[in-house]
């Protein structure tokens, strides 16, 4: 069905122009890039950033909504699923949830999200934030314990870029997954330094 894009993780691939990995990634499994409108006016308003402002993210973004590579979902509490799940997901009321801007992007991908699952879709959710994280996987098994047989998978840039790197010519300018990586810790102070990251067991 679709991957869920969260303004951070979009940010990142963007500033270091490897969206070519975005695209890959969905084509690879038949799915719809897609982000809710508040996440698209985050992007757009960061690309003015002092962080981003010398990078492509603007341009690069611009084109991949006309080109039809991300779709742009609307935002308006208009039906009763996804009023419901915004208020779920954010713990107060979505009439005033919607009024507090922090967090709200990825509370909207989440809630986009949980309908397209409950409209019997596997979803899938990139997202780098913790709380975000959290939020996601307190949803999924919302689903789960009501029965909702498909899935609201929780992806992350790491995960992400891993799979580009098992497979050929995602990644542009014959770069390593952890060289991109390295290059978007410059961008989102969120990553982990690799230099840090705890062993595997």
């Amino acid at each position: 069905m679709s991957i869920l894009l969260d303004a951070g993780p979009s940010l990142n691939f963007l500033a270091v122009d490897q969206q070519n990995i975005l695209i890959q990634v969905a084509a690879s499994q038949s799915l719809q890039l897609a982000a809710p409108a508040r996440v698209d006016g985050e992007i757009i308003g960061m690309s003015f950033n002092e962080r981003f402002k010398t990078t492509n993210v603007r341009r690069v973004w611009t084109t991949l909504k006309t080109s039809g590579r991300v779709a742009i979902l609307p935002d308006e509490l208009t039906t009763r699923e996804f009023t419901a799940a915004v208020t779920r997901i954010s713990g107060m009321p979505a009439r005033d949830r919607v009024r507090t801007k922090k967090s709200l992007g990825e509370i909207m991908v989440l809630a986009h999200a949980s309908v397209y699952v409950q409209q019997g879709h596997d979803v899938f959710v990139l997202i780098d934030d913790r709380d975000g994280r959290q939020r996601a996987s307190r949803e999924a098994r919302w689903l789960g314990e009501r029965g909702h047989k498909n899935r609201l998978d929780l992806w992350s840039t790491r995960r992400v870029l891993q799979e580009a790197g098992r497979n050929q010519g995602w990644i542009t300018g014959e770069l390593t997954w952890e060289q991109v990586y390295d290059q978007m810790t410059a961008y989102d102070d969120g990553l982990i330094p690799r230099s840090q990251w705890r062993p595997r067991r």
